[in-house]
Protein backbone atom coordinates (compact mmCIF):
# COMPACT_ATOMS: atom_id res chain seq x y z
CA UNK A 1 0.00 0.00 0.00
CA UNK A 2 2.95 2.51 1.10
CA UNK A 3 4.37 1.83 -2.64
CA UNK A 4 0.81 2.94 -4.40
CA UNK A 5 0.59 5.95 -1.78
CA UNK A 6 3.78 7.29 -3.31
CA UNK A 7 3.01 6.55 -6.97
CA UNK A 8 -0.30 8.49 -6.29
CA UNK A 9 2.09 11.55 -4.23
CA UNK A 10 4.29 12.09 -7.75
CA UNK A 11 1.99 11.73 -10.19
CA UNK A 12 -0.35 14.14 -8.15
CA UNK A 13 2.86 16.74 -7.84
CA UNK A 14 3.23 16.37 -11.77
CA UNK A 15 -0.68 16.80 -12.28
CA UNK A 16 -0.05 20.28 -10.11
CA UNK A 17 2.70 21.42 -12.08
CA UNK A 18 1.46 20.42 -15.46
CA UNK A 19 -1.85 22.30 -14.39
CA UNK A 20 -0.19 25.99 -13.10
CA UNK A 21 0.71 26.03 -16.81
CA UNK A 22 -2.63 28.16 -17.42
CA UNK A 23 -3.15 27.84 -21.77
CA UNK A 24 -5.59 30.36 -22.45
CA UNK A 25 -6.96 28.85 -25.61
CA UNK A 26 -8.43 26.01 -23.53
CA UNK A 27 -11.79 26.14 -22.54
CA UNK A 28 -12.92 23.46 -19.69
CA UNK A 29 -15.96 21.02 -20.35
CA UNK A 30 -17.84 17.96 -19.28
CA UNK A 31 -20.28 15.84 -19.99
CA UNK A 32 -23.11 13.31 -18.52
CA UNK A 33 -21.93 9.24 -18.92
CA UNK A 34 -24.65 6.96 -19.68
CA UNK A 35 -24.80 3.27 -20.43
CA UNK A 36 -27.09 0.77 -20.04
CA UNK A 37 -27.55 -2.75 -20.75
CA UNK A 38 -30.85 -4.89 -20.70
CA UNK A 39 -32.19 -8.50 -21.53
CA UNK A 40 -35.23 -10.42 -21.94
CA UNK A 41 -34.08 -13.87 -21.34
CA UNK A 42 -36.06 -17.18 -22.54
CA UNK A 43 -34.64 -20.17 -20.95
CA UNK A 44 -34.86 -22.93 -23.21
CA UNK A 45 -32.97 -25.82 -21.01
CA UNK A 46 -34.34 -28.76 -20.23
CA UNK A 47 -36.21 -28.92 -16.92
CA UNK A 48 -35.83 -24.87 -16.36
CA UNK A 49 -37.57 -23.92 -12.96
CA UNK A 50 -38.04 -20.19 -14.60
CA UNK A 51 -38.24 -19.94 -18.16
CA UNK A 52 -38.52 -16.23 -18.64
CA UNK A 53 -36.74 -13.17 -17.32
CA UNK A 54 -35.59 -9.65 -17.40
CA UNK A 55 -32.87 -8.05 -16.38
CA UNK A 56 -30.42 -5.36 -16.77
CA UNK A 57 -26.90 -6.98 -17.06
CA UNK A 58 -25.15 -3.00 -16.80
CA UNK A 59 -26.50 0.43 -15.56
CA UNK A 60 -23.57 3.26 -15.42
CA UNK A 61 -23.61 6.87 -14.58
CA UNK A 62 -20.95 9.21 -14.30
CA UNK A 63 -19.39 12.79 -15.75
CA UNK A 64 -16.26 13.41 -17.28
CA UNK A 65 -13.96 16.83 -17.09
CA UNK A 66 -11.44 17.83 -19.00
CA UNK A 67 -9.72 20.66 -16.76
CA UNK A 68 -7.02 20.85 -19.19
CA UNK A 69 -5.57 19.72 -22.72
CA UNK A 70 -3.34 17.31 -20.57
CA UNK A 71 -5.43 17.03 -17.20
CA UNK A 72 -9.23 15.21 -17.20
CA UNK A 73 -11.22 13.35 -14.70
CA UNK A 74 -14.05 10.78 -14.74
CA UNK A 75 -16.34 9.26 -11.98
CA UNK A 76 -18.88 6.52 -12.80
CA UNK A 77 -21.15 4.66 -10.56
CA UNK A 78 -22.43 0.87 -11.29
CA UNK A 79 -26.04 -0.08 -10.46
CA UNK A 80 -25.96 -3.63 -9.68
CA UNK A 81 -25.82 -6.20 -6.88
CA UNK A 82 -22.80 -5.77 -5.03
CA UNK A 83 -23.95 -8.35 -2.45
CA UNK A 84 -24.46 -11.87 -3.06
CA UNK A 85 -24.45 -15.42 -1.19
CA UNK A 86 -23.74 -18.49 -2.66
CA UNK A 87 -23.72 -21.91 -1.23
CA UNK A 88 -21.91 -22.15 2.09
CA UNK A 89 -20.00 -25.80 2.66
CA UNK A 90 -17.76 -26.05 6.40
CA UNK A 91 -16.05 -29.14 6.53
CA UNK A 92 -14.60 -31.22 9.83
CA UNK A 93 -11.27 -32.08 10.25
CA UNK A 94 -11.85 -35.17 8.53
CA UNK A 95 -13.23 -33.52 5.21
CA UNK A 96 -16.96 -34.56 6.23
CA UNK A 97 -19.66 -31.80 5.03
CA UNK A 98 -21.81 -30.34 7.85
CA UNK A 99 -24.59 -28.72 7.78
CA UNK A 100 -25.27 -25.12 7.58
CA UNK A 101 -27.97 -22.54 8.25
CA UNK A 102 -27.89 -19.54 6.22
CA UNK A 103 -30.03 -16.57 7.04
CA UNK A 104 -28.23 -13.76 5.23
CA UNK A 105 -29.77 -12.25 3.03
CA UNK A 106 -28.83 -10.94 -0.70
CA UNK A 107 -28.06 -6.98 -1.74
CA UNK A 108 -30.24 -5.10 -3.82
CA UNK A 109 -30.22 -5.82 -7.46
CA UNK A 110 -29.93 -2.25 -7.68
CA UNK A 111 -26.87 -0.81 -5.05
CA UNK A 112 -25.07 2.19 -6.64
CA UNK A 113 -21.57 1.73 -6.20
CA UNK A 114 -18.67 3.58 -7.48
CA UNK A 115 -16.99 2.17 -9.79
CA UNK A 116 -14.60 4.27 -11.33
CA UNK A 117 -13.17 7.60 -10.28
CA UNK A 118 -10.35 8.14 -12.41
CA UNK A 119 -7.78 11.34 -12.38
CA UNK A 120 -5.75 11.22 -15.77
CA UNK A 121 -2.57 13.19 -16.73
CA UNK A 122 -1.48 13.22 -20.24
CA UNK A 123 1.79 15.03 -20.47
CA UNK A 124 2.52 13.94 -23.88
CA UNK A 125 0.91 11.87 -27.17
CA UNK A 126 2.96 8.75 -25.97
CA UNK A 127 2.88 8.86 -22.33
CA UNK A 128 -0.67 8.20 -20.12
CA UNK A 129 -0.80 8.21 -16.32
CA UNK A 130 -4.33 7.47 -14.39
CA UNK A 131 -4.55 7.39 -10.94
CA UNK A 132 -7.69 6.25 -8.42
CA UNK A 133 -10.24 4.05 -9.45
CA UNK A 134 -8.82 2.78 -12.93
CA UNK A 135 -10.04 0.80 -15.47
CA UNK A 136 -7.86 -2.34 -15.56
CA UNK A 137 -5.77 -3.20 -17.87
CA UNK A 138 -6.28 -6.92 -18.90
CA UNK A 139 -9.52 -7.75 -20.99
CA UNK A 140 -10.22 -4.16 -22.23
CA UNK A 141 -8.18 -4.70 -25.63
CA UNK A 142 -10.44 -7.92 -26.12
CA UNK A 143 -13.84 -6.22 -25.21
CA UNK A 144 -13.44 -3.41 -27.28
CA UNK A 145 -12.60 -5.73 -30.04
CA UNK A 146 -15.29 -8.46 -29.67
CA UNK A 147 -17.69 -5.35 -29.71
CA UNK A 148 -20.60 -7.12 -28.03
CA UNK A 149 -19.99 -6.55 -24.34
CA UNK A 150 -23.70 -5.51 -23.93
CA UNK A 151 -24.94 -8.93 -24.39
CA UNK A 152 -22.01 -11.07 -23.06
CA UNK A 153 -18.78 -10.57 -21.27
CA UNK A 154 -15.46 -11.57 -23.05
CA UNK A 155 -13.65 -14.62 -21.28
CA UNK A 156 -11.57 -13.40 -18.15
CA UNK A 157 -14.75 -11.60 -17.07
CA UNK A 158 -17.58 -13.88 -18.00
CA UNK A 159 -15.65 -17.20 -16.58
CA UNK A 160 -12.45 -15.54 -14.38
CA UNK A 161 -15.05 -12.67 -12.40
CA UNK A 162 -11.81 -10.65 -12.59
CA UNK A 163 -13.29 -6.86 -12.01
CA UNK A 164 -12.70 -4.29 -14.45
CA UNK A 165 -11.54 -1.58 -12.49
CA UNK A 166 -9.59 -1.19 -9.45
CA UNK A 167 -7.66 1.19 -6.78
CA UNK A 168 -4.59 2.34 -7.60
CA UNK A 169 -1.87 3.68 -10.50
CA UNK A 170 -1.77 2.67 -14.23
CA UNK A 171 0.68 3.96 -16.89
CA UNK A 172 0.31 3.66 -20.87
CA UNK A 173 3.39 4.24 -23.02
CA UNK A 174 2.65 3.84 -26.67
CA UNK A 175 5.69 5.77 -28.52
CA UNK A 176 4.11 4.41 -31.82
CA UNK A 177 1.54 3.66 -34.05
CA UNK A 178 3.02 -0.37 -34.16
CA UNK A 179 3.98 -0.63 -29.98
CA UNK A 180 2.16 0.10 -26.85
CA UNK A 181 3.17 -0.77 -23.52
CA UNK A 182 1.51 -0.51 -20.15
CA UNK A 183 2.04 -0.64 -16.33
CA UNK A 184 0.00 -1.27 -13.24
CA UNK A 185 -0.18 -1.18 -9.59
CA UNK A 186 -3.30 -1.93 -7.90
CA UNK A 187 -4.91 -3.37 -4.45
CA UNK A 188 -6.36 -6.34 -6.33
CA UNK A 189 -9.35 -6.26 -4.40
CA UNK A 190 -11.46 -4.84 -7.36
CA UNK A 191 -13.67 -1.60 -7.20
CA UNK A 192 -16.25 -3.21 -4.80
CA UNK A 193 -13.75 -3.44 -1.47
CA UNK A 194 -10.67 -1.56 -0.02
CA UNK A 195 -7.38 -2.71 0.76
CA UNK A 196 -7.31 -5.90 1.83
CA UNK A 197 -6.02 -6.60 5.83
CA UNK A 198 -2.64 -7.75 4.29
CA UNK A 199 -1.72 -4.85 2.38
CA UNK A 200 -1.30 -7.06 -0.86
CA UNK A 201 -0.99 -5.54 -4.11
CA UNK A 202 -1.62 -6.61 -7.26
CA UNK A 203 1.28 -6.16 -10.25
CA UNK A 204 -0.19 -5.75 -14.01
CA UNK A 205 1.60 -5.44 -17.18
CA UNK A 206 0.61 -5.67 -20.82
CA UNK A 207 2.18 -5.14 -24.47
CA UNK A 208 0.56 -4.53 -27.54
CA UNK A 209 2.00 -4.89 -31.15
CA UNK A 210 0.16 -3.93 -34.17
CA UNK A 211 2.46 -4.94 -36.82
CA UNK A 212 0.08 -3.52 -39.53
CA UNK A 213 -3.37 -2.01 -39.42
CA UNK A 214 -5.58 -4.85 -39.81
CA UNK A 215 -4.02 -7.01 -37.19
CA UNK A 216 -3.02 -6.20 -33.63
CA UNK A 217 -1.89 -8.89 -31.14
CA UNK A 218 -1.67 -8.27 -26.91
CA UNK A 219 0.33 -10.09 -24.29
CA UNK A 220 -0.58 -9.73 -21.04
CA UNK A 221 0.71 -10.17 -16.84
CA UNK A 222 -0.62 -9.96 -13.69
CA UNK A 223 0.84 -11.30 -10.28
CA UNK A 224 -0.61 -11.58 -6.77
CA UNK A 225 1.04 -12.74 -3.88
CA UNK A 226 -0.73 -12.61 -0.69
CA UNK A 227 0.17 -13.01 3.17
CA UNK A 228 -3.38 -14.96 3.87
CA UNK A 229 -2.18 -17.66 5.31
CA UNK A 230 -5.31 -19.48 4.36
CA UNK A 231 -3.85 -18.37 0.60
CA UNK A 232 -0.56 -18.84 0.30
CA UNK A 233 -0.29 -19.45 -3.63
CA UNK A 234 1.20 -16.78 -5.72
CA UNK A 235 -2.15 -15.98 -8.34
CA UNK A 236 -0.48 -15.29 -11.65
CA UNK A 237 -2.45 -15.04 -15.16
CA UNK A 238 -1.33 -14.98 -18.79
CA UNK A 239 -3.36 -13.86 -21.88
CA UNK A 240 -2.76 -13.55 -25.41
CA UNK A 241 -4.74 -12.27 -27.90
CA UNK A 242 -4.89 -11.68 -31.61
CA UNK A 243 -7.20 -10.31 -33.83
CA UNK A 244 -7.59 -9.85 -37.63
CA UNK A 245 -9.70 -7.61 -39.74
CA UNK A 246 -10.43 -7.79 -43.18
CA UNK A 247 -12.11 -5.10 -44.11
CA UNK A 248 -14.97 -2.93 -43.03
CA UNK A 249 -17.10 -5.66 -42.81
CA UNK A 250 -15.15 -8.95 -41.27
CA UNK A 251 -13.33 -9.08 -38.36
CA UNK A 252 -12.12 -12.64 -36.55
CA UNK A 253 -9.80 -12.84 -32.77
CA UNK A 254 -9.00 -15.42 -30.56
CA UNK A 255 -7.59 -15.47 -27.03
CA UNK A 256 -6.07 -17.48 -24.66
CA UNK A 257 -6.02 -17.05 -21.23
CA UNK A 258 -3.89 -19.27 -18.11
CA UNK A 259 -4.99 -18.22 -14.73
CA UNK A 260 -2.86 -20.31 -12.06
CA UNK A 261 -3.31 -21.19 -8.33
CA UNK A 262 -7.20 -19.43 -9.12
CA UNK A 263 -7.99 -17.39 -6.14
CA UNK A 264 -4.25 -18.34 -4.55
CA UNK A 265 -5.41 -21.81 -3.71
CA UNK A 266 -1.89 -24.22 -4.96
CA UNK A 267 -2.54 -26.72 -7.69
CA UNK A 268 -5.57 -25.02 -9.08
CA UNK A 269 -5.89 -23.96 -12.62
CA UNK A 270 -8.09 -22.42 -15.03
CA UNK A 271 -7.46 -22.20 -18.63
CA UNK A 272 -9.01 -21.75 -21.99
CA UNK A 273 -9.65 -19.97 -25.25
CA UNK A 274 -12.45 -18.05 -27.32
CA UNK A 275 -12.94 -17.54 -30.43
CA UNK A 276 -14.90 -14.98 -32.19
CA UNK A 277 -15.79 -12.73 -35.25
CA UNK A 278 -18.33 -11.18 -36.98
CA UNK A 279 -19.55 -10.02 -40.29
CA UNK A 280 -21.46 -6.85 -41.51
CA UNK A 281 -24.11 -6.83 -43.87
CA UNK A 282 -24.19 -2.87 -43.73
CA UNK A 283 -23.61 -0.14 -41.35
CA UNK A 284 -26.09 -0.90 -39.12
CA UNK A 285 -26.67 -4.97 -39.23
CA UNK A 286 -23.84 -7.37 -38.46
CA UNK A 287 -23.65 -11.10 -37.96
CA UNK A 288 -21.55 -12.46 -34.81
CA UNK A 289 -20.50 -16.03 -33.66
CA UNK A 290 -18.55 -17.10 -30.91
CA UNK A 291 -17.00 -20.18 -29.40
CA UNK A 292 -14.96 -20.34 -25.49
CA UNK A 293 -13.71 -23.66 -24.13
CA UNK A 294 -13.47 -23.30 -20.76
CA UNK A 295 -11.70 -26.02 -18.31
CA UNK A 296 -9.36 -26.57 -15.16
CA UNK A 297 -6.29 -29.00 -13.94
CA UNK A 298 -9.24 -30.25 -11.25
CA UNK A 299 -6.23 -30.84 -8.28
CA UNK A 300 -7.53 -28.86 -5.58
CA UNK A 301 -9.93 -30.37 -2.50
CA UNK A 302 -9.89 -27.53 -0.74
CA UNK A 303 -12.41 -25.19 0.58
CA UNK A 304 -13.77 -21.74 -1.94
CA UNK A 305 -12.26 -23.86 -5.06
CA UNK A 306 -13.29 -23.16 -8.10
CA UNK A 307 -16.56 -24.86 -9.05
CA UNK A 308 -15.46 -27.33 -11.07
CA UNK A 309 -18.31 -28.42 -12.92
CA UNK A 310 -18.02 -25.29 -14.52
CA UNK A 311 -15.89 -26.61 -17.11
CA UNK A 312 -17.26 -26.84 -21.16
CA UNK A 313 -17.84 -25.00 -24.07
CA UNK A 314 -19.96 -22.14 -24.62
CA UNK A 315 -21.66 -20.84 -28.34
CA UNK A 316 -22.83 -17.45 -28.81
CA UNK A 317 -24.20 -16.04 -31.97
CA UNK A 318 -26.69 -13.92 -33.23
CA UNK A 319 -27.46 -10.43 -35.06
CA UNK A 320 -26.80 -7.01 -33.83
CA UNK A 321 -28.76 -3.79 -35.25
CA UNK A 322 -27.43 -0.01 -34.51
CA UNK A 323 -30.96 1.50 -35.41
CA UNK A 324 -28.97 4.64 -34.37
CA UNK A 325 -25.94 6.08 -32.83
CA UNK A 326 -25.82 5.08 -29.24
CA UNK A 327 -28.47 2.39 -29.61
CA UNK A 328 -27.45 -1.12 -30.09
CA UNK A 329 -30.06 -4.29 -29.80
CA UNK A 330 -29.45 -8.11 -30.32
CA UNK A 331 -31.63 -11.58 -31.02
CA UNK A 332 -28.99 -13.88 -29.95
CA UNK A 333 -28.72 -17.33 -28.25
CA UNK A 334 -26.36 -17.99 -25.82
CA UNK A 335 -25.69 -22.33 -25.05
CA UNK A 336 -23.02 -23.95 -22.70
CA UNK A 337 -22.33 -27.94 -22.91
CA UNK A 338 -21.22 -29.11 -19.28
CA UNK A 339 -18.26 -31.18 -19.56
CA UNK A 340 -20.26 -32.83 -16.51
CA UNK A 341 -23.14 -34.66 -18.06
CA UNK A 342 -25.23 -34.55 -15.60
CA UNK A 343 -25.54 -31.03 -15.86
CA UNK A 344 -27.92 -29.80 -18.46
CA UNK A 345 -26.93 -28.38 -21.66
CA UNK A 346 -28.02 -24.56 -21.15
CA UNK A 347 -30.13 -23.05 -24.18
CA UNK A 348 -30.96 -19.43 -23.84
CA UNK A 349 -32.54 -16.91 -26.32
CA UNK A 350 -32.26 -13.48 -25.28
CA UNK A 351 -33.10 -9.77 -26.70
CA UNK A 352 -30.13 -7.51 -25.65
CA UNK A 353 -29.92 -4.16 -25.81
CA UNK A 354 -28.05 -1.32 -25.07
CA UNK A 355 -27.94 2.63 -24.82
CA UNK A 356 -25.43 5.06 -24.39
CA UNK A 357 -24.83 8.57 -24.33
Amino acid sequence: MKKISILILVLSLFVISAYSQTDTTFKPSGKPIIQVFGNFDFNASKDAQKQYGFWFGRAHFGYQYQFSKQISAKIIMDVGRPTTVAQITVKDTSGNILPVTNTSKEGSYYTMTLKFATLEWKPDNFLTLQVGGILQNHYMTMERFWGYRYLAETFQDRYYKIPSSDLGFIAYVKPNEKFGFDLALTNGEGFRFDQDAYGDVKIASGIDYNPFKSLQTRLFYDFTKSKNPLKPAEQQLFSFFAGYKFNERFRIGAEYNYRKNHLNIANQDLFGYSVYGSYAFSKKIEYFARFDNLASNKKSNQLNEWNFNADGKAVITGIHYNPVNGINVSLNYQGFIFENTNNNTQHHILMSFEYKF
